[in-house]
């Protein structure tokens, strides 16, 4: 039995829980920005999950154990009691907007993380926007989705969605590969080493396919947990809204590798 859910059937138990309570990029916009993604994947990896601080470093992301049912204690809840779980539904989007790395080498059609959030009953997250979405839409696989993030303190994904375009589900591998010409064109022009992209070059680093999210997420066992904290402490640590101003569609840990794709 997986630890995890798949589709957003597990959104309506998932509130009778609260109460009870490093891998690819993954999408961060800045308040009063909007980005375009493609979505890839039908349904959502459904999960509860921890963000926590470590040597100053935000970009640390684990499932909780306890409430994924993994095990029957969970070190990030011990480590840091302040830092709840939230329930997330992670779908593969290729990002459509330019961004600039910190070198100044521009970037577009990468695959990324988008992982809206359920809230609670009272205040539903992004992830049941998402539902009603596909619901409507019949579907979340080839939808061209604008997403603005209106304020500082609405989820880093963006609070608001809209469609404006629709893509065959069949046809979304062929759609992206009649966009790349152009933009690999435009990086073989800015590079400076001499090396030249191919657009089969790019998509064997970033192919058109939903991530394997049962390789991507590999929950690190307790041990490894409390290695990696330097031991159990009851002190907590409380989150707050940070950004690498690498650019535009990037998350807090947006420039780990020098070429993304």
């Amino acid at each position: 039995m997986s630890w995890f859910k798949t589709g957003f059937e597990a959104t309506e138990t998932a509130w009778d829980d609260i109460s009870e309570m490093s891998g690819p990029r993954r999408v961060w916009l800045p308040p009063e920005v909007t980005n375009r993604y493609l979505v890839l994947d039908n349904d959502p990896m459904c999960f509860w999950e921890h963000q926590f601080q470590v040597n100053d470093n935000w970009r640390n992301w684990e499932p909780c154990k306890k409430r994924n049912k993994m095990e029957n204690v969970c070190a990030i809840c011990d480590r840091f009691p302040d830092r709840y779980p939230y329930y997330v539904g992670y779908l593969t989007v290729i990002s459509l907007t330019p961004w600039t790395d910190q070198k100044g080498n521009t970037w577009c059609f990468g695959r990324q993380m988008y992982g809206p959030k359920l809230g609670s009953k009272e205040k539903p997250g992004v992830l049941k926007k998402v539902e009603r979405l596909k619901q409507k839409e019949g579907g979340l696989r080839g939808l061209v989705i604008d997403c603005y993030r209106s304020g500082k303190k609405t989820e880093s994904v963006g609070d608001e969605i809209e469609v404006v375009e629709r893509i065959d589900p069949d046809a979304v591998v062929a759609w992206v590969k009649s966009q790349l010409p152009a933009h690999i064109e435009q990086i073989n022009h800015n590079r400076e080493d001499g090396k030249k992209m191919t657009v089969e070059s790019f998509l064997k680093r970033n192919p058109v396919e939903p991530f394997n999210f049962e390789e991507v997420i590999k929950p690190r066992t307790n041990a490894e947990l409390l290695s990696m904290l330097g031991g159990p402490s009851t002190s907590g640590t409380s989150a707050r809204d940070s950004g690498n101003g690498s650019g535009v569609g990037s998350d807090t840990s947006a420039l780990d590798e020098d070429i993304p794709y």
